[in-house]
């Protein structure tokens, strides 16, 4: 284990908060989550329980709080989903900063749960206890869709981690807790979510197109019905900006890529097991723009699914 940051110290408690790794390692860990779990694999003694504790009844605590958290998160409100975090949480949401203390971590979720037509689901892939009995880490998927203030739909999905403390109530809450959206390396992405191209049929193996963003690119070959291309996109993404953007006439276009067909998949139900797709001409714009405070923010990329010359769907950054 030389060299390898563990989120647990060798009594299988979460080293966060209560001696152990200090808080800078702690932040360390949070940012790097994927790399934290794959620790945790490599450390298969830490998890081995001892007499008397129930691994299965732990992780089975664990699934139940993190469902209660799932259903919790679009008919409740910020004080029911602060619940969840313990006093000393850290926390990164989606294409937010890394933040720690009640304030930020309440204004992050604040931010988050007032998104425009929000729907939010996650469920968990896998489960690990320490061998105490009384931590875990939870590894899962979300998806997030909201909407403009024009009503076009935007969306983001991801992975999440989250590291669960046993209380002294018996509850478990959430110490540590990141989403981080697919493809999407910095805290707050310049360009939008990316997702793997799915797999075509047999006959279209040999394809090596890939997804430029959660608008997919087709595989060639694929019947779909994708509709006429459009003609006038660069007009209608200019004039979209031109409706959106705080200072439009600051805009600065570095790219407005040719259409190419695309498509954009949906997940209904909050197990996020069934896929839909809605197909048309995928259009990239890079631009620059200045925000509310006057100040260029940099290059952001913007994916734009058209049907004919109408747009259907936009993905942003957040």
């Amino acid at each position: 284990m030389s060299g390898i940051l563990s989120p647990f110290d060798l009594s299988g408690r979460i080293a966060v908060g209560n001696g152990g790794i200090g808080r800078s390692k702690a932040l360390g860990l949070a940012r790097a989550g994927a790399a934290v779990a794959a620790s945790l694999y490599l450390c298969p003694l830490v998890f081995a329980a001892p007499t008397g504790v129930d691994p299965a009844a732990a992780e089975a605590a664990v699934r139940s709080a993190d469902a209660d958290w799932a259903a919790a998160a679009n008919t409740a409100g910020v004080e029911a989903w602060m619940a969840f975090y313990t006093a000393d949480a850290i926390v990164r949401l989606p294409n937010d900063r890394l933040v720690s203390g009640d304030e930020q971590i309440r204004d992050a979720v604040t931010h988050l749960l007032t998104l425009p037509r929000l729907s939010l689901a996650w469920h968990p892939i896998k489960v690990e206890v320490t061998r105490s009995g009384d931590a875990a880490y939870l590894t899962g998927a979300y998806e997030l869709r909201f909407g403009d203030s024009r009503g076009m739909p935007l969306s983001d999905r991801g992975r999440l981690l989250e590291f669960w403390r046993k209380q002294t109530d018996g509850t478990w809450k959430c110490v540590v807790e990141t989403w981080n959206s697919d493809d999407s390396p910095g805290p707050v992405p310049a360009a939008p979510i990316a997702h793997p191209e799915p797999q075509p049929p047999p006959a279209l193996r040999g394809s090596e197109s890939h997804a430029a963003s959660s608008v997919t690119s087709a595989a060639p070959g694929l019947a779909a019905p994708y509709g006429d291309m459009p003609v006038h996109y660069e007009e209608a993404i200019r004039k979209y900006f031109q409706e959106h953007m705080t200072d439009p006439d600051s805009i600065q276009y570095q790219e407005i890529t040719k259409p190419e067909r695309g498509y954009t998949t949906g997940v209904s139900g909050t197990v996020l097991m069934h896929e839909t797709r809605d197909y048309g001409w995928k259009v990239k714009a890079t631009i620059n723009a200045k925000n509310s405070h006057g100040r260029y923010v940099g290059l952001k990329s913007y994916t734009f699914l058209f049907h004919g010359e109408n747009i259907v769907h936009t993905l942003a950054p957040l």
